[in-house]
Order: structure tokens, then C-alpha cells, then sequence
């Protein structure tokens, strides 16, 4: 039975709509029924196995979702009853669906395999809550967001602390549309775990998740225009620069002229840029899961045409803030030349104004590296006593 705590059995949930791979033929020569062969479904499955939670001491929590959650439903041996507690899930799917862009934007670590004697069971989709489609958009989009989340903060981070560093005359002046698109995301992805729909909630829905989620959706539309404008100026400035050498302070007047943000609003801009185009990315995944679990018929794998090209779409332009901001790590700064007639002490403030941000663009260059995702899209959910669910980042 799915879900009880003396069955150490994975199942196997079929994605595409096709029936799980049963086979019963013709009867044995004693007239008995011959055996009913399990075996994986055909096309992709979403394997759910589970063992009794071990005695931890760690805090991998990544949300709490409620009993009656969607999550649990969909996790729970029969309709109407909670999942078994005391036990640790783990939902893996065998690919992205689509969603392979932002994850390997993302990155990602996968939870390791329990150890176990384990048989996989196909399960029918599309019958009474066990349909593997729903189950499976859940486990994707969790999957991205904690991969998504983590990443992102960590790029920011690490630029914020370059610019700290290496331009403490700039300022971080950040955008209060990101900060709002940013808790919106993360509210949609707590609705849909704890509803299975990002409609609002309450009885009129106008105040819930989804009115905040279609307030982003508007300004990150409007903030990827900007940063589209802002990456082709600045790759327009590269584009100029000589190669063989080019005066430093020119070429940071040159870059905050782009967009009049000015040299000491450049590093922030480059912030905002990045952060806007994951965000915008989780943005897809998040509304296109919403739209296919609205339409419980429909396959797992109906979700890549739906969202792909847009993830590429994101990623591409990410790839191309990394590529610029690696140009202008290489580019060598040099002192004006009409500098002979200058002090000494002022070719030297040049001369170290100039380090200073090709430095600046180096580390920069290096937040923005490609992570590593190998391939895999799991989630590991404790049940606790109380009938709670965690969603656990990697370990």
C-alpha cells in the first residue's frame, strides 16, 4: 500500500497517460490465472519510494506544508486519509520535461538512494488521486525552486560582495519589483503545494497568491525589456573597446552611461539583470504547471512545449551577461594618454581605479559560472506525527 510504513515497495507513476506495464495473459495449464508481471510502465514514470525516517538531527527543511495539503492528498494511501508518518519520500523523475534550461541555470543535488530491497508497482494514471501527472509538476516545480532559490541567492551574494569589496563607492540600490515578484514566486510555489492551483485564496480569490503572482508577472515583463536594453548597450560598449588596451575611466564612464545609470549604479544594474531573468524563469515553470494541473487529463510531457523555448529563452540571456561581463574581465585598462603630464599620484589613483574594476568584473564573471546539475529531478518529504509534511532541501 502506498505509503504504509511496513511496506518498503517504490511505485512506479506513469506520466504520459498510458496504462502501467500489467500483463495478464492466457491461463495456466492448471487453470489458475497466470501472474500479473510488474514491471516499469512505458514512457517516463515518476518513481515514489519511502522508508522509515531515521533518528536526524538536521535542519533541511525547505517548507512545512499542512495535512491536508495537496502534496499529502496526492501522497496519501487512499482518498480521504493522510500519508503514514514517521516516513521520509522520496519522488524522483527521469528528466526535466522542459524545465532543463532552469535547472541547468539552477544547478542542482540530488538526494541520495536509500539502500532497500524495493519492487516498482505501476500505478494507472488518471484514476481516483494516484495520477502521476500531478504528482510529477509538484515534484518538478519544487525541485526547480529549491535548486533555483539557493543558486540565486548565492550569485547575489557573491556580487553584492565584490561590489562591497572592490567598488565601495557604488550603491545597491535594489529594485522593490524584484523583492515583490521574489515573495510572490514563493508564495505561488507554497499555493500550489498546499492547493494543487495557484487561484487565490478565500472565497472572492482576489487578494491570494495568484493576484500577487499576476503583479510580477507585469513587472517582470517590464524589468526583462530593461535588462535586454542594458546588456545590448553594454555589449555595444564592449564591442567598441580596443582590444589591445583601452582607458579605464572612459570605459566605465561609457558603461553607466548605458541606461543613464551611471559607473557607480552599473554593478547594482548587473544585480537586477540577473536577478530579474531567474525570476522570471521560475515564473514560467511556476504558471505553466498551474495551467496543465488545471487539466488533470493532460500528460506530464505536455509541459515542455509549453515552457521551453521560454527557459532557453532566459538562460540564453544570463549566458549572455556572463560572456560580457568575462569580456570585460579580459579587457586590458589602461592610464589615458594624455596622462605624461599628469602627477604621479593621480596616473597611480588611475591606475588602481582601474584594477580595482577589472577585478570587480572578474568576480562578477566568476558568480555568474554555469553550475553543475546532473541530470536528475528529485524530492525527498518527511511526514511528521502531526500530520505535517517537510519538503527538505538536498542534504
Amino acid at each position: 500500500m502506498l505509503g504504509h510504513p511496513d511496506d518498503p515497495r517504490g511505485i512506479v507513476l506513469p506520466l504520459d497517460g498510458r496504462p502501467g506495464a500489467t500483463e495478464s495473459g492466457a491461463p495456466e495449464r492448471n487453470g489458475g490465472p497466470r501472474p500479473v508481471r510488474n514491471g516499469t510502465p512505458p514512457g517516463p514514470a515518476l518513481l515514489l519510494s519511502w522508508s522509515p525516517t531515521p533518528p536526524v538531527d538536521d535542519d533541511r527543511t525547505w517548507a512545512t506544508l499542512s495535512a491536508s495539503s495537496e502534496l499529502a492528498r496526492r501522497l496519501a494511501p487512499d482518498a480521504g486519509r493522510a500519508p503514514a508518518t514517521g516516513l521520509t519520500f522520496r519522488l524522483a523523475l527521469p528528466e526535466a520535461f522542459g524545465a532543463e534550461p532552469l535547472l541547468r541555470l539552477a544547478g542542482g543535488e540530488t538526494a541520495p538512494v536509500v539502500p532497500s530491497a524495493s519492487a516498482l508497482l505501476p500505478v494507472t494514471p488518471g484514476h481516483g488521486d494516484h495520477g502521476g501527472a500531478a504528482l510529477g509538476l509538484l515534484t518538478l516545480t519544487t525541485a526547480a525552486e529549491i535548486a533555483a532559490t539557493r543558486t540565486q541567492t548565492r550569485v547575489l551574494g557573491e556580487l553584492t560582495a565584490a561590489m562591497e569589496q572592490l567598488a565601495p563607492s557604488c550603491v545597491m540600490r535594489l529594485d522593490s519589483r524584484l523583492r515583490a515578484a521574489e515573495e510572490s514566486l514563493r508564495e505561488a510555489q507554497t499555493e500550489l503545494l498546499e492547493r494543487g492551483t495557484l487561484a487565490g485564496a478565500g472565497s472572492g480569490g482576489a487578494d491570494g497568491p495568484a493576484r500577487g503572482l499576476e503583479t510580477a508577472v507585469a513587472n517582470l515583463s517590464v524589468l526583462r525589456h530593461q535588462t535586454h536594453a542594458w546588456i545590448a548597450g553594454w555589449e555595444r560598449v564592449v564591442a567598441g573597446a580596443d582590444r589591445s588596451g583601452t582607458p579605464g575611466l572612459p570605459l566605465r564612464d561609457e558603461l553607466g552611461e548605458v541606461g543613464k545609470l551611471g559607473w557607480t549604479g552599473f554593478p547594482a544594474a548587473v544585480h537586477g539583470a540577473y536577478q530579474a531573468l531567474v525570476l522570471d524563469a521560475r515564473r514560467i515553470l511556476l504558471t505553466a504547471a498551474d495551467h496543465l494541473l488545471r487539466s488533470p487529463n493532460r500528460p506530464l510531457p505536455a509541459l515542455r512545449p509549453l515552457i521551453e523555448s521560454d527557459l532557453a529563452g532566459r538562460a540564453a540571456d544570463v549566458a549572455r551577461l556572463h560572456r560580457l561581463l568575462t569580456a570585460l574581465s579580459t579587457l586590458p585598462q589602461t592610464v589615458r594618454k594624455r596622462s605624461g603630464g599628469m602627477m604621479p599620484n593621480l596616473i597611480a589613483d588611475q591606475a588602481a581605479a582601474n584594477a580595482r574594476s577589472q577585478a570587480l568584473f572578474t568576480r562578477m564573471a566568476n558568480a555568474l559560472r554555469a553550475p553543475v546539475w546532473d541530470g536528475q529531478v528529485v524530492v525527498e518529504v518527511r511526514s511528521l506525527e502531526s500530520g505535517e509534511l517537510q519538503v527538505l532541501r538536498p542534504a
